[in-house]
């Protein structure tokens, strides 16, 4: 089993073989409006999976639950052999800032802050010293090629650029 470095008695679950990511029967509701009516879904390491579908057809629920910020009504969520479930906030903070990334179409870099202090916001909240941050930030802003906009603030950025900071 593969460790996520997150510390706790949290309930484990044996994961399918391969499996990196496992969703059983998630049901969600908002309302008398269904987002989720038992969706299941695997995800092994190094798959791309892409969530297409209509407005309103409940793929931004279906992230939000994977990810633990929303609780599903009924189903499970596992990652690594550990039920989200069971995580305490705490926890589940530490999983999405260390292990999880998230990539919003829009609103997804803190407009105040330069890119490279955006991308090594993450890592200082690790416990990073602002050097090391700072240094590995400017790392992959080199190889997601938008070294020219680190000291630069999102409107100064195109939407594009903007993106790939935020997957920096």
């Amino acid at each position: 089993m593969i460790e996520t470095g997150i510390e706790g008695s949290e309930a484990r679950t044996a994961p399918p073989e391969g499996a990196l990511l496992v969703a059983t029967d998630l049901h969600k509701r908002f309302g008398r409006s269904t987002a989720l009516a038992g969706l299941s879904v695997e995800v092994r390491g190094g798959e791309v999976v892409a969530v297409l579908g209509p407005s309103g057809s409940g793929k931004s629920t279906l992230l939000l639950c994977l990810a633990g910020i929303i609780p599903p009504d009924q189903g499970e969520v596992v990652y690594r052999g550990r039920t989200l479930a069971g995580l305490s906030d705490a926890n589940l903070t530490k999983l999405r800032r260390d292990e999880f990334g998230f990539v919003f179409q829009f609103g997804q870099l803190v407009p105040e802050l330069t890119a490279v202090d955006n991308v090594s916001l993450p890592l200082r909240l690790a416990g990073l010293r602002r050097h090391d941050a700072t240094t590995r930030a400017r790392e992959w802003l080199a190889r997601l090629d938008v070294e020219e906009v680190a000291d630069q603030r999102a409107g100064e950025m195109s939407g594009g650029q903007a993106q790939r900071v935020a997957v920096a």
